[in-house]
């Protein structure tokens, strides 16, 4: 342990770095312990690795087993992800194509090698390729993250150790989902993903309301839009859910896919208001996953559309010239369902039935409208107002454009950690682009620029068809219908020729840059510094790479 807390202190230049200098490359400790020839190197990979996956926080599966473990056992783990982590982040990426000498024994590329910003950690890493490995670290994250909410959902209290480094764990999944082809091919086709989605969830869930766990919530969503890029993550999400979590998550009957869209649902609705710069985040893996949601629950139905209702409202419609396009991507997510899973989705189908004016509102909106709604709202100087703190918070959004099936996504914003002592740290904020926050007049520009980017005739012909329909049912039943009564009916109604014809799917795939990088340094080390101040092996008064705040 001793030694691994020399190797954090020995490779912390990055953190007496300013953000907006911050060079990736620049380390000297971290290049040389890093290097092709680097002395056991690979002995230290290996072993941080079998030290963090094979761990156990259940013990023997007997309660109070864990409370047996030794404590050190637990920071010795603690101590392999954070050293680990802080080695796969210096440097380039690593070729997953193995080289292989004379002996057919693999090796590392004498050319590759020289380059500038090799990192042999890294090499390691994505050239992980057995499935009986590839199965062991998948375990290993499973069985650990899965602690979050198994170690809280006991009778006994306390009978199950809890592990505080999940935040680091999480870093680590995210750096071998981008750095492994061949981990994320395998848990997508081999494993069941919903056992990494359901505590990833969890984590979302229970840190929506704190500001200091904005970053947390952060990497979650990171994680979740790298695998929701993928249709065989969206396929596998039609698991049943079955799983009791230890917190007020609405109760549902329904698949993963519900859970995945009620927890990001309760975090605009409910999340702190740091989490407004990943809204489009949160409806992007809503929307990448949607085509294959074969039977949403009612639940999940009545949410999503609640969704369209808040962001068609004119406090948020107008809160920035560019805020419609929440609606763009809900929009695209109703008519996912519709066109490629209308039988099965009847609760959808009726939520937006039953919800109609505010499509007909937005498809009949006008300038003059738009003006009136306007002023009323913000007043005469269209300056937005939030409640809490939303002067001094700045609104940095996910700047997304489509490139055949590719989305390119990014995020970068302020965050601020807490200690108990009182130390708060906050990374180096950088705006992308703006989607609400800066008052404007909406004119007929923007009029013709919103309804044109905005898919609704899908919509729009499904209550053409559908509400005279149930508008009959009810008038032939004097208005006393159950639902039942009217899901039967909307079971038996085809739209086969009704609807236009069925748009292609794009799934927005995550794409690194250099924002979200340093947004992952930033992140990785603050809660380092964080979780090694007992005793501090860091400087605080000389940190650069976010800020702390000394008590």
């Amino acid at each position: 342990m001793e030694v691994l807390r020399l190797l954090l202190a020995a490779c912390c230049d990055p953190l007496f770095s300013p953000a907006d200098e911050y060079n990736p490359l620049s380390s000297r400790w971290l290049s040389i312990a890093t290097a092709a020839d680097a002395p056991n190197a690979i002995c230290l990979f290996y072993s941080l690795m079998n030290t963090i996956l094979s761990y156990d926080p259940n013990g023997m599966g007997v309660p109070y087993a864990g409370a047996f473990a030794s404590d050190v056992h637990i920071r010795l783990v603690e101590l392999s992800t954070q050293v680990l982590c802080v080695l796969l982040d210096y440097g380039l990426s690593g070729s997953p194509e193995e080289v292989l000498d004379e002996n057919n024994s693999p090796v590392v590329d004498f050319d590759e090698a020289s380059k500038g910003g090799f990192n042999i950690f890294r090499v390691l890493l994505a050239r992980i390729n057995s499935t009986k490995e590839l199965d062991f670290c998948y375990k290993g994250f499973v069985q650990l993250l899965k602690n979050v909410y198994e170690s809280k959902n006991t009778l006994l209290p306390n009978s199950k150790s809890k592990l505080d480094c999940f935040q680091e764990l999480l870093v680590l999944l995210w750096k071998m989902l981008e750095e492994n082809p061949f981990f994320m091919k395998h848990i997508l086709t081999k494993c069941d993903v919903n056992e990494l989605i359901t505590p990833i969830c969890f984590l979302m869930y229970q840190s929506r309301k704190d500001p200091v766990q904005v970053g947390l919530v952060h990497i979650c969503t990171f994680i979740l839009l790298k695998l929701s890029g993928d249709r065989s993550c969206g396929v596998s999400l039609n698991k049943p859910f079955t799983t009791k979590l230890p917190c007020d998550l609405p109760l549902f009957t329904g698949s993963h896919l519900d859970l995945v869209s009620i927890t990001l649902h309760k975090l605009i609705v409910e999340g702190a208001y740091k989490l407004v710069p990943l809204y489009s985040c949160f409806l992007t893996i809503i929307c990448n996953i949607s085509p294959y949601w074969r039977s949403m629950s009612l639940v999940a139905a009545v949410k999503l559309v609640n969704l369209f209702e808040l962001f068609s409202s004119p406090k948020f419609l107008y809160s920035g010239e560019n805020a419609y396009k929440h609606l763009a991507l809900l929009f695209e997510v109703f008519n996912n369902v519709i066109q490629y899973q209308y039988t099965g989705n009847q609760h959808l189908v009726y939520a937006i039935i039953r919800r109609k004016d505010p499509f007909g509102r937005l498809a009949s909106l006008n300038v003059e409208e738009a003006q009136a709604q306007c002023k009323e709202v913000y007043g005469e100087s269209n300056r937005v107002h939030y409640d809490g703190d939303a002067e001094d918070a700045k609104i940095d959004i996910l700047e997304s454009s489509v490139n055949g099936e590719s989305k390119e996504a990014s995020s970068h914003e302020d965050n601020t950690v807490s200690t108990p002592g009182g130390t708060s740290i906050g990374d180096a904020s950088t705006n992308i682009s703006t989607v609400t926050g800066e008052g404007f007049i909406p004119g007929e520009e923007w009029i013709t620029a919103m309804k044109s980017s905005l898919p609704m005739e899908t919509v729009a012909r499904l209550l053409q068809h559908t509400v005279p329909v149930i508008d009959e049912l009810c008038n032939r039943k004097h208005n006393v219908v159950n639902e039942n009564d009217i899901l039967e009916v909307l079971t038996n109604i085809t739209m086969v020729g009704l609807l236009p014809v069925p748009h292609e799917l794009v799934l927005r795939k995550y794409q690194p840059n250099q924002y979200t990088s340093l947004w992952f340094t930033a992140f990785m080390w603050g809660v380092i510094y964080l979780r090694n101040q007992n005793p501090p092996i860091f400087d605080a008064k000389h940190v650069e790479l976010f800020q702390v705040s000394l008590p």
